[in-house]
C-alpha cells in the first residue's frame, strides 16, 4: 500500500512539473500579447474612430488628354505591415483620396511630400527647412508637380537630407544606402483645436518608405520608450542592397531639431548641432 501511495505522488509531482512547463509558456505569451497591443496603442495614440491611411500616388499620362493616378509600390507593401499592428489592436481604417478633408480625422500619410500631397502640406507647414537634395535631371519632371516644391534641392554630386540650413547637418542617400522617417504629430503640434495624431511614414525610395513602416510594425515598443506620447521626428539608416536596417547606428533623433520653434518662425535660421547629434563629418 506504501508503495502504491508512493507512486501516486510521485506521477502527481511529475503531472504538476508537466503542467507548469506547458502552462508558464502559454502565461507569457498572453502577458506578452497585452503589453505589445498596449504598447502598439500607445505609439499610434488613436482614438476610436477609424484612422485615415493616405497612400503616395504616381500620374501616368496615357494620352495628351488623359492622365492615370495609381497608387505607388512602396505603399502596396507599406500597406501590409501597418494593417497588421491596426488589426492587432482591432483599430479600424479607411484607405482615403488625399483630396478628401479629413484635418480632424486620425492619419497615417505613408510616402513623401513628392508622391503624396498630404505629406506635402505638413512638410510646408510644419518642417519648412526640411531639404532633399536630389539629382538635377530630375528637375524637369519635378516642375510638372502640382505640390510645393520648395523642399527639393538639386545638385550633380551630393544627394540626401539637409536639415535647417545646417550644411553638417546631412543625410547622405547614394547607391548603397537610403534612409527611413519616422514622424508623428501630436495635438499641440496643430493650431486647430483637434484631437488628433499625424504619422508620416518616408523615404528617399522605395525601400526607405517600405523600411519605415516596417520598422514602425517592429520597433514599437523601442520607439514609444524613447519618445513616451510625444511627437518625434527620426530617421533610420537602411541597405539599398540587401534592405538590412543598420541597427549599430540606431534612431538618428531629429525632433529637437525639426520641432524647433525658431526655424520654422524663420526659414534663414542655421540650428546648431549638439555633440551627440549623429552626423558623421563630411570631408
Amino acid at each position: 500500500m506504501d508503495t502504491i501511495n508512493i507512486f501516486n505522488v510521485f506521477i502527481t509531482i511529475i503531472s504538476f512539473i508537466i503542467n507548469i512547463f506547458f502552462i508558464i509558456p502559454f502565461i507569457v505569451k498572453v502577458f506578452d500579447y497585452f503589453l505589445d497591443k498596449r504598447f502598439i496603442k500607445k505609439v499610434l495614440n488613436f482614438s476610436k474612430e477609424p484612422v485615415q491611411i493616405y497612400p503616395s500616388t504616381y500620374a501616368l499620362q496615357a494620352n495628351l488628354n488623359k492622365t492615370y493616378t495609381f497608387i505607388s509600390y512602396e505603399f502596396l507593401k507599406s500597406l501590409n505591415n501597418i494593417s497588421k499592428i491596426l488589426q492587432s489592436t482591432d483599430q479600424k481604417y479607411n484607405i482615403v483620396d488625399v483630396n478628401l478633408d479629413t484635418t480632424s480625422k486620425d492619419e497615417i500619410n505613408i510616402g513623401g511630400f513628392i508622391t503624396n500631397k498630404k505629406v506635402n502640406v505638413y512638410f510646408s507647414t510644419h518642417f519648412k527647412n526640411f531639404k532633399f537634395i536630389t539629382d538635377i535631371k530630375y528637375k524637369e519632371e519635378h516642375d510638372t508637380y502640382t505640390i510645393d516644391k520648395s523642399m527639393i534641392e538639386y545638385d550633380t554630386k551630393d544627394f540626401g537630407f539637409r536639415m535647417n540650413n545646417n550644411k553638417d547637418c546631412f543625410l547622405e542617400t547614394n547607391d548603397r544606402n537610403d534612409y527611413a522617417f519616422l514622424i508623428k504629430l501630436v495635438n499641440s503640434d496643430f493650431k486647430e483645436d483637434y484631437n488628433r495624431c499625424v504619422h508620416i511614414l518616408f523615404g528617399g525610395g522605395s525601400i526607405g518608405t517600405i523600411k519605415a513602416a516596417e520598422y514602425l510594425s517592429t520597433h514599437y515598443k523601442q520607439i514609444y520608450k524613447k519618445f513616451r506620447n510625444n511627437h518625434y521626428f527620426f530617421a533610420i539608416e537602411v541597405s539599398r542592397i540587401d534592405g538590412s536596417i543598420n541597427h549599430a547606428r540606431g534612431i538618428i533623433d531629429l525632433t529637437d531639431i525639426m520641432f524647433d520653434k525658431d526655424t520654422n518662425d524663420d526659414p534663414t535660421y542655421v540650428t546648431p548641432l549638439d555633440k551627440g547629434d549623429q552626423f558623421p563629418q563630411r570631408g
